[in-house]
């Protein structure tokens, strides 16, 4: 599963996996923005976070 992307609210059951980074970011972006909820993702083949950078 490398280069696939967990997205996780921390808050809510809401989360899911995105091949592209892209898309895991805008709809983590659009997540916490609509809920203000924290969502976090992570690389599968990634030991740490990634960042926005």
């Amino acid at each position: 599963m490398q280069g696939v992307i967990h997205v996780v609210c921390h808050e809510c059951p809401f989360e899911g996996l995105y091949a592209s980074p892209r898309a895991a970011t805008g709809k983590r972006e659009a997540h916490e923005h609509e809920h203000d909820h924290r969502v976090s993702h992570l690389e599968i083949s990634r030991p740490e976070p990634l960042t926005d950078a």
